[in-house]
């Protein structure tokens, strides 16, 4: 049975594959900001963090990478779910141990986000989202409307997720002018 049109599943894996990249592009420029938020979660021994923050840099762009072949899913959209199931994860732990004012290395637009239960939210809707994209598809050629649909729904569900990131991110500095601390 075939639930949707093949051309949503491409606007979810082109947005994804956008956020993907570009967070791991913005992680590797300030490597060292992100690999001290690693060890700030202590979920890890700290002498590995180097090398993990590095592996999970290069898995993010990959997959962010294959994401945007066709031929490849929905394999990079399974990758794409177990990675931010993972980072999640990291972030409900700390949450739970109290620790929410660590910042979540997320990087990108949002700058320095700590961690909130409305991080926790929007990266569950995303891996919601991701997880749509496996479910199959008609089988129906694309047409050049669809590719621009594709485009332009891409750039758009990718820009909603850099906004609701900004809106995390500014939450707690709107907290504080609001209280006037």
């Amino acid at each position: 049975m075939n639930l949707f049109d093949p051309a949503l599943a491409a606007v979810i894996c082109v947005a994804a594959g956008a956020i993907f990249v570009t967070g791991a592009v913005s992680k590797w420029r300030e490597r060292e900001l992100f690999a001290a938020a690693m060890e700030n979660y202590d979920l890890i021994p700290s002498v590995v963090v180097p090398s993990a923050s590095v592996l999970l840099i290069a898995t993010e762009l990959a997959i962010g990478v294959l994401l945007l072949l066709p031929v490849l899913r929905p394999w990079p959209q399974l990758a794409g779910v177990g990675l931010l199931l993972l980072v999640t994860a990291a972030v409900a732990v700390n949450l739970l141990r109290g620790r929410a004012s660590i910042s979540c290395g997320c990087g990108g637009a949002s700058g320095d986000q700590t961690l909130s239960w409305a991080l926790v939210a929007r990266n569950l809707g995303f891996t919601g989202l991701l997880a749509f994209a496996t479910v199959a598809t008609a089988a129906r050629p694309l047409v050049w409307l669809d590719y621009l649909f594709i485009c332009i729904g891409g750039l758009l569900v990718a820009g909603l997720y850099a906004a609701a990131s900004q809106l995390i991110a500014n939450q707690p500095r709107l907290t504080a002018l609001r209280d006037g601390t």
